[in-house]
């Protein structure tokens, strides 16, 4: 096998592992007509032997076990698999592995916290991570990793023939138990980012596309947590959600329409059509990503194409649609005239069209959806040299053109060129006045689409300020105010004149002035002080170790080593008088005990040596 096998690897809990009852599914293939390619003509299941299925399953850090190992077919009760497996199966040219490894009931908020993500307990060395232990944060994540890089390890055991392999891809859902947790929920926006960014390095897969998929009892507009996690969802998605760079990398399915009934808590019932349903959407939505990934068309040999199939190859590369199936429809017209397997081709290129038109077609109505008419306005306009002809597209393109003339588009259109035009300012703007900006912008079109995208704009500074307000809390528990008011002084620099900053740093500013605080500041520096002339002292005496060192008579080098060493130790002496008299000073506080530790062990090494005993 010459080709790397491309590894899916789908994660979550119990309705990614599969409550999809087989017999169910068994009547809606015979009895309802659906789902035709899992039927053979003897109506049996089919076997597809260009994917693998892999199913793994381990309880924390623990042992983990193998439940499937074979050419994908129906064996029992499934989850998203087989929707996902035979639409990855046809969009991929190599041959593929569907690997699951997930368990039930568990949290992304806890359980399955990936190790980027804040709260994470595990190592975030790979090689580190205990195989066994108490339950920690991520334990779950650790463990369902470890037991897919099992499978991995031993390629051949579970893809007969192979000899590399590749992940491609990830796909995520899960939620249920987060929605019982409100910090949890709160989270889980972040923490999916965290999730997306750990998986890609713990696989070592950068451009690996990652899809995920609401929870199917969840209604776009829905409050509380479950609302929550439905817009966390829905906000990963490269077209349609917050983060621009996530564009042809992830995409998001909202499964509510997909579902037959019932819950995650209870499984949806066991109705297999809703995985199978859910699964499929899943897989399409790979399927589109790696479609639209730029340099070639998947499934397909440019090489085994005869010249005017090539010519439609490199239009569909190129990203001339319209020129392509000018060129298809005759030629599968003709077919009768050509040779069969090029026929084939042609079929393959113009399903391959087919799907890229569908899905320029579904961001379209996305775009018109969600009230993004500033996109709809430049797809439209960008797609005219690339679409136009192309019946399917055509069809809608009147019906975009006079959305965009509505008093709601006109308006909406009016916000998101304000919004450009202020994005436009990022690189010659201060990161605060960019910032001051977005806000603005955000007060005064708090109801729009663009509110949203502004916001991801300024999360990252957001974020930052966070941060800075930990440290400083931290610093403050711990007492060290002159660090504390250091970190503040930094900070002013990059955040003021935003909000949130300034509104705590003029309770900073008022806190300063407190006397005892000043004293503890001003405690702070003298101690900095004496550790910033040790290490002064300490590059003169390597200096003049060095010097020393290249006295070539070893009588008269010693002497100098000595006299160096004896200069070295008086004034280390005095630093540690220094901070003797500094301890006495401030008893009591951060530094009078760091000046007091650090005397101790300056004393205990009987002069030879004095470090910074300060508490972290």
């Amino acid at each position: 096998m010459s080709k790397p096998v491309q590894v899916y690897i789908l994660m979550g809990q119990s309705n990614m592992l599969g409550f999809g009852n087989a017999g169910g599914l068994a009547d809606a293939c015979k009895n309802k007509g659906l789902y035709p390619y899992l039927i053979d003509e003897a109506g049996d299941w089919t076997v597809r032997k260009d994917v693998r299925f892999v199913r793994v399953m381990c309880s924390g850090s623990g042992p983990s076990k193998t439940y499937n190992n074979e050419w994908m077919t129906i064996k029992g009760n499934i989850g998203p698999e087989m929707g996902i497996g035979h639409y990855v199966g046809h969009a991929t040219k190599a041959p593929v592995m569907i690997l699951k490894s997930c368990i039930g009931n568990r949290s992304l908020g806890y359980d399955l916290l990936p190790p980027s993500a804040e709260g994470y307990a595990g190592d975030p060395n790979p090689a580190k991570r205990p195989t066994s232990g108490p339950w920690y944060a991520g334990v779950q994540y650790d463990g369902d990793i470890a037991a897919a890089k099992q499978v991995l390890k031993e390629l051949r055991k579970h893809y007969p023939g192979a000899g590399k392999y590749e992940v491609a891809g990830f796909f995520w859902w899960q939620g249920d138990k987060d929605f019982r947790n409100v910090e949890h929920a709160a989270n889980y926006e972040k923490n999916l980012l965290c999730l997306i960014k750990s998986l890609r390095e713990d696989f070592d897969s950068p451009n690996a596309k990652f899809v995920c998929a609401t929870l199917g009892q969840t209604k776009k507009g829905a409050g509380g947590a479950q609302g929550q996690i439905l817009e966390a969802t829905l906000n990963m998605d490269g077209e349609r959600g917050k983060y621009r760079d996530h564009r042809g990398k992830v995409a998001s399915v909202y499964s509510h329409p997909l579902s037959k009934g019932g819950g995650s808590s209870g499984h949806y019932g066991g109705n297999a059509e809703t995985y199978m349903n859910i699964g499929q959407a899943m897989g399409k939505a790979m399927a589109k990503l790696i479609m639209n990934s730029p340099g070639s068309v998947p499934g397909i040999d440019v090489d085994e194409l005869d010249s005017p199939l090539k010519r439609v190859y490199k239009c569909l590369v190129s990203g001339k649609l319209n020129e392509a199936d000018k060129s298809l429809r005759p030629y599968l017209a003709a077919a009768g005239s050509k040779k069969e397997e090029q026929v084939v081709h042609a079929r393959e290129l113009n399903d391959y069209l087919a799907i890229l038109v569908e899905g320029s077609i579904e961001a379209m109505h996305g775009f018109r959806e969600s009230g993004d008419f500033c996109q709809l306005r430049d797809e439209l306009a960008k797609n005219d040299k690339s679409h136009s002809g192309i019946p399917a597209y055509d069809s809608q393109k009147e019906t975009w053109a006079a959305d965009l003339t509505t008093e709601k588009a006109i308006r909406a259109i009016a916000i998101g060129d304000k919004l450009s035009a202020i994005f436009a300012k990022k690189e010659r703007t201060s990161p605060a006045k960019f910032f001051g900006l977005v806000n603005d912008f955000q007060k005064e079109h708090p109801d729009s689409f663009y509110a949203s995208r502004a916001e991801a704009e300024i999360a990252p500074v957001r974020a930052a300020i966070r941060k800075v307000f930990e440290e400083v809390s931290a610093l403050e528990k711990l007492g060290d105010l002159y660090s504390k008011f250091e970190t503040i002084k930094e900070s002013r620099s990059r955040f003021a004149r935003i909000p949130e900053f300034d509104e705590a740093n003029e309770r900073w500013v008022a806190e300063a002035k407190d006397p005892g605080v000043r004293k503890s500041i001003a405690a702070g520096k003298a101690y900095l002080a004496v550790f910033a002339d040790l290490a002064k002292l300490n590059d003169q005496l390597e200096s003049s170790s060095a010097k020393n060192n290249k006295i070539t008579r070893p009588s008269k080098r010693a002497k100098a080593e000595e006299r160096t060493m004896a200069s070295h130790l008086r004034k280390l002496k005095a630093l540690a008088g220094k901070l003797e008299k500094l301890a006495d000073k401030h008893a009591g506080g951060y530094y009078g005990r760091a000046a007091r530790a650090s005397f101790q062990a300056y004393t205990d090494s009987k002069g030879q040596t004095l470090t910074d005993q300060r508490e972290k």
